[in-house]
C-alpha cells in the first residue's frame, strides 16, 4: 500500500530528527526511558494503528494485560513509566518534548526548558501533521476495513473491544 510505505517513509524522517537532537543535545534532554510526562495519547489517525495492530498480533497478552490493568489517564501503553509498544509509537509520541514549531511558536516540553535549540533542531509540526493527515486520507481511500474508516481512533475504545474483534482488524489487514 502506498499510505503505509509513505507513512514509514514520513516515521524515519521524524526519527532521523530525533536522533540528530538526542545526539547534539543528549544529556541536557530530560526525553528519555522513565520520563512519561507527555504520555497522554489518546486518539490517533488509523494508518498509525497499522504497525501498533502488527505489534498486537506478535504479542496480544502483553498488550491486553497493560491495558486491562490500566487505572489513570496516561496512555493506555504505558507501564511502569515505559512505553509497552516504543519501537512502533505513533507520530506525535516521537516528538513530544522535542523544540517544535507550531503557529510560529516554538513548543518544547517545560523539563527541556532552558536548552538553546539551534533552527535545524526545530521540527516544524504543523508539516508534519498536514503529510500525516495527508497520508491517512489516502490510507482510507485505499482500505476497506469499517473499523479503520474513520478520521481518528480512539485507542481505549478500539483495544477494549472483544479480542475476536481486534484480531478480525489484524487479520483483514494482511490482505493489504
Amino acid at each position: 500500500m502506498q499510505s503505509l510505505r509513505y507513512y514509514r517513509e514520513l516515521i524515519q524522517k521524524i526519527d532521523a530528527f530525533t536522533d540528530s537532537v538526542v545526539s547534539t543535545y543528549g544529556n541536557r534532554l530530560q526525553c528519555r526511558k522513565g520520563c512519561s510526562s507527555c504520555c497522554i495519547l489518546q486518539t490517533i489517525m488509523p494508518v498509525e494503528l497499522v504497525p501498533i495492530l502488527q505489534w498486537y498480533a506478535a504479542q496480544p497478552e502483553l498488550i491486553q494485560n497493560t491495558i486491562t490493568h490500566k487505572k489513570s489517564d496516561s496512555c493506555i501503553f504505558l507501564h511502569l513509566d515505559s512505553c509497552i509498544i516504543y519501537p512502533v509509537r505513533p507520530i506525535i509520541c516521537r516528538t513530544h518534548g522535542y523544540p517544535v514549531l507550531l503557529h510560529n511558536n516554538v513548543d518544547i516540553c517545560p523539563l527541556n526548558d532552558g536548552i538553546q535549540f539551534e533552527p535545524q533542531h526545530i521540527l516544524h509540526l504543523e508539516n508534519c501533521n498536514t503529510m500525516l493527515a495527508a497520508i491517512n486520507i489516502l490510507f482510507i481511500k485505499e482500505i476497506h476495513i469499517p473499523a479503520l474508516q474513520k478520521e481518528r481512533i480512539n485507542l481505549q475504545a478500539f483495544f477494549q473491544s472483544p479480542e475476536s474483534d481486534i484480531l478480525s482488524v489484524v487479520h483483514a489487514l494482511k490482505g493489504y
